[in-house]
């Protein structure tokens, strides 16, 4: 059978990348031995030494749905990159010249060299070296490196050549600007986090207890349009340090080199507000859509270039129970506990970035003493479980550096929260504000896509609390929840809303030109639309599923009809998307349990709040495992149908499975250890 076009396209770039490989190290070990290397492989290492836009092409091939459509969606570096591949399937190896010899031993002269009278011959004289020790760059450095790297061609070769002379103490090669291209991301991200831009690492910020206080104050102050100062900032900041108990000789000068990193940094430049839905003018509504519209065409964006991004907050252990939810003392964990989440997609559905998590805990007991990344989630916390500028720009800067690295440019629309202030420095991002009081009537988030993360949210998590039931748990705990539970739920409720919801919702708010869409495949509209509302028609699915569980609940005597809450109460609960009004001494309190409970998180197992956190799930042991195995095997055997059939086949795998592990980390023992001394 005839291979494919894509396992010829496959072949080629295996036999590319070895010959690659080949010549790559033999250049990489002449520079280690600080050998010349000429113009043209220097250019080479650049260029056709790096294979990414063959892995790229392979990656969208892939992924199309038809080959011949893939490949005419490519851009021309992917074209290039696939002739490139089909000759070295073919075996035609024109793109990896044989590599040049270079120090060959020179022939001797046939005459001695003529010795001046009154010279004697010795060695010649060494100039001395222009650095006297190497030394690691700076992140400021490598950031004014890469800016010229990507400024000029992109050739790391020429890059080297261009800043040695400026830098000779950093001693550098096309080698280690090849490291810094590949580590770019990470980066620039340690580059915005830094407080002072020429130093190596970030420094620890002096009374950090304070700073977050005043960091959160801050942000509420901008939510309600407080005029704010440099005056103002200095008098909170001595309010949270009284507080604080901060003694008068350990303060800090706040000089107005303070001033200004502290207005830098929380992005004191303008201040705006939230709009409410209630007060949008429908003209301006119009007026709005419209302006964006001329935006995108005026920068010729494509659907898939164009995101909207914006915040929720979920009460991810909220119970459909009246009663057990206005009780106070109900004792359900989880229920009371906010996480705020942070979501962007792009308009025509195809990419929808990972979910920012912000919650309270800096380490929750249930992520069992592992980090957030570990665990799959991009998380951040502080004392409100609040989105501030300061986590708004370190997600911002991050994707930034990986649209960088990906040669891509987007339009980022937004609501105009205060929080909302992206640094200067962006590259790769056009962030663009919508007009006050009418997000709700354009933002596509906001119209229908969050409401149905959380329809899929509420489903699954009822689901769960009819599950608890049935295996046994008591009324009263079936909706206990701790914090990793939720945000897995949480993930998936995410994955379940699909690129035709998002598109749908980009269309309805009306703020695409549909020049947009030339390129992209056209959005279906279900007739169910045309008679109910975008939210309505786009979570209906899913929010019959959760009426078919809540049902169950019922039907189970667990959840009586007088307190079962509607749809609208599940979810939209009250204050689930507001941000609630604090006090300094509310701020001072909330940073001040946060802090105690990190110090205690040794002993705790972990930061948060245990009324507010469900116990953790004890996970069985692998004989207990191996029992539960024989329990159905002996039930499925009095069975016979396909399915149990199935069933019973898969638990002998997993049983054999389970043995194998346990053999294989068993320890081998002296045989003397089996006898006691007499």
């Amino acid at each position: 059978m005839a291979p494919t076009p894509l396992e010829v396209l496959k072949k080629g770039f295996t036999t590319l990348k070895s010959h690659v490989n080949k010549r790559k190290k033999a250049l990489e070990d002449r520079l280690r031995r600080n050998e010349r290397i000429d113009d043209a492989d220097a250019e080479w290492l650049d260029d056709q030494a790096n294979l990414v836009d063959e892995q790229r092409a392979l990656q969208d091939l892939e992924n199309a749905s038809d080959y011949e459509r893939g490949v005419s969606r490519l851009s021309s570096a992917g074209e290039a990159a696939v002739r490139r591949m089909t000759e070295f399937a073919q075996g035609i190896k024109t793109s990896v010249p044989a590599i040049k010899v270079i120090g060959a031993k020179r022939k001797k002269p046939d005459h001695k060299p003529v010795i001046p009278v009154g010279k004697t011959p010795g060695k010649k004289k060494e100039t001395a070296p222009v650095f006297t020790r190497a030394e690691h760059a700076t992140l400021a450095q490598k950031i004014e490196i890469l800016d010229w790297y990507h400024a000029n061609g992109q050739k790391q070769g020429a890059t080297a050549k261009h800043w040695a002379p400026i830098y000779p103490n950093l001693r550098l090669k096309q080698p280690k600007i090849s490291d810094w291209v590949r580590n770019e991301a990470k980066i620039r991200l340690e580059f915005s986090q830094s407080v002072s831009k020429a130093v190596k690492r970030m420094r620890q910020t002096q009374h950090p207890q304070v700073t977050e206080m005043l960091e959160l104050w801050v942000e509420q102050a901008m939510r309600d349009k407080i005029q704010l100062n440099g005056e103002v900032l200095r008098q909170k900041w001595k309010q949270f340090a009284d507080l604080c108990g901060v003694p008068e000789d350990e303060r800090l000068a706040l000089s107005t080199g303070w001033l200004e990193r502290t207005k830098h940094r929380l992005g004191l430049r303008e201040f705006k507000r939230h709009g409410e839905a209630a007060s949008a003018d429908p003209i301006a509504v119009e007026m709005e859509r419209e302006r964006v519209k001329k935006l995108i065409e005026k920068g010729g964006y494509k659907a898939r270039d164009v995101y909207n991004m914006d915040e929720t907050g979920l009460f991810y252990g909220f119970a459909p129970d009246r009663g057990l939810s206005n009780e106070k003392s109900s004792g359900v964990k989880g229920s009371k506990v906010r996480l705020t989440y942070a979501f962007a997609v792009n308009a025509d559905g195809s990419h929808k970035l990972e979910p920012f998590v912000i919650g309270k805990a800096k380490q929750p007991r249930s992520f069992d003493r592992r980090t957030a990344a570990a665990l799959g989630f991009y998380y951040r916390n502080n004392a409100k479980a609040w989105m501030t500028t300061v986590l708004y720009r370190e997600w911002i800067t991050k994707w930034d550096a990986e649209l960088r690295l990906a040669n891509r440019r987007v339009l980022l629309l937004q609501d105009n929260f205060s929080a909302h202030n992206p640094p200067d420095d962006l590259t790769n991002i056009t962030v663009v504000n919508f007009t006050a009081n009418l997000t709700a009537h354009v933002q596509p988030l906001d119209g229908g896509i969050i409401r149905c993360f959380k329809a899929h949210y509420r489903s699954r998590f009822t689901q769960r609390a009819i599950d608890n039931y049935d295996r046994g748990i008591t009324p009263a705990d079936i909706y206990n929840i701790n914090q990793l539970e939720g945000m897995r739920i949480a993930a998936a409720a995410w994955r379940e809303v699909d690129a035709s919801t998002i598109r749908h919702c980009w269309r309805h708010v009306g703020i695409l030109p549909e020049s947009v869409f030339s390129n992209s495949q056209p959005a279906t509209i279900p007739v169910a639309s045309l008679l109910s509302s975008p939210a309505e028609c786009l979570s209906q699915a899913a929010e019959q599923d959760l009426e078919r569980r809540l049902d169950a609940l019922e039907d189970r005597g667990v959840l009586q009809r007088v307190n079962r809450m509607s749809l609208a109460q599940l979810l939209n609960p009250e204050n689930e998307d507001s941000t609630e009004q604090a006090t300094v001494e509310d701020i001072y309190a909330a940073v001040s349990a946060a802090r105690l409970a990190q110090e205690n998180s040794d002993a705790a197992g972990g930061d948060d709040d245990q009324d507010d956190d469900a116990d953790l799930v004890v996970r069985p042991s692998r004989r207990e495992a191996l029992a539960a195995v024989s329990t159905l095997q002996r039930f499925t055997a009095t069975l016979n149908d396909d399915f149990s059939r199935k069933l019973d086949a898969v638990l002998a795998r997993f049983g054999h499975q389970t043995q194998l592990e346990e053999t294989n980390q068993m320890k081998t023992v002296p045989i003397t250890t089996f006898f006691q001394k007499t």
